[in-house]
């Protein structure tokens, strides 16, 4: 390999990197989940993702939502539910159901952009 096409090899990975990094970017996500009117701890909850250093939305993402009770380990786990696309991109929806009121500690497991697991602690129904 001569000298040139060596360089440009180089500039062209050089290039790469950036788009690289955002792939690998670690995620942030925002919840809110409320309550489903008529419907006895049932929530919809809205999911926003951005990169962890970005803050670029993160469209295309493909994860599921479950649940579980930090205070009772193995006694309330909530069968994930996958996510889906809502509105603008890196935004997402989820409609979980609950055991009971309390403190959750929601999983989202993705698959896409990489695999990856971000917990959110939230507490529903009853004083906050």
């Amino acid at each position: 390999m001569n000298v040139k096409t060596l360089a440009a090899c180089i500039i062209a990975a050089a290039w790469q990197l950036p788009a690289l990094a955002e792939a690998d970017e670690r995620k942030a996500a925002e919840v809110e989940c409320l309550p489903v009117e008529d419907q006895t701890l049932v929530y919809d909850c809205s999911i926003t993702l951005e990169g962890k250093t970005s803050g670029t939305p993160i469209a295309g993402a493909e994860f599921t939502v479950g649940a579980d009770m930090p205070s009772m380990p193995g006694a309330h786990n909530i069968r994930p539910v996958p996510a889906e696309p809502h509105g603008t991109p890196g935004t997402y929806r989820a409609r979980i159901t609950l055991d009971m009121p309390g403190e959750w500690a929601l999983k989202l497991d993705f698959t896409k952009p990489n695999r990856d697991r971000l917990v959110e602690k939230l507490h529903f129904g009853g004083s906050e």
